[in-house]
């Protein structure tokens, strides 16, 4: 399950990932990636890691056409997870990113909002 965090605004989308991931968390998060793209040029990203429980072939499908179609234009990536498997899958992923995409242990969570918070890279 994806939870908005409060923290989220203007450029800014961060979000928690807890228990079972389904494909309706996509269709939570895909209008607000639709509207930062719109709104503006960058964009920031914070994905907070909880314990996932597992993840529906549905949602994992959604999962990347999401990633391929909107991670674009993003000047800071946040990752923050409990462990090497995350941190592995972050850095697979930094070709595909644009900007700065940093992994953050779960005890650095304030050190990585306020490091993707910040102007500037």
């Amino acid at each position: 399950m994806f939870h908005i965090l409060d923290f989220t605004k203007d450029n800014l989308i961060a979000f928690q990932v807890e228990g079972k991931v389904e494909k309706a968390d996509y269709d939570k998060l895909k209008p607000l990636l639709e509207k930062t793209e719109k709104e503006y040029d960058t964009r920031k990203l914070y994905i907070e890691i909880k314990d996932i429980e597992g993840i529906e072939p549905s949602a994992l499908w959604e999962d990347f056409k999401v990633y391929f179609k909107h991670i674009k234009n993003f000047d800071k990536i946040a990752i923050v997870g409990p462990g090497n498997i995350e941190k592995k899958l972050s850095n697979l992923s930094k070709p595909f990113v644009s900007g700065e995409l940093r992994f953050f242990e779960i005890s650095q969570a304030i050190t990585a909002r306020d490091w993707v918070m910040e102007n500037g890279n």
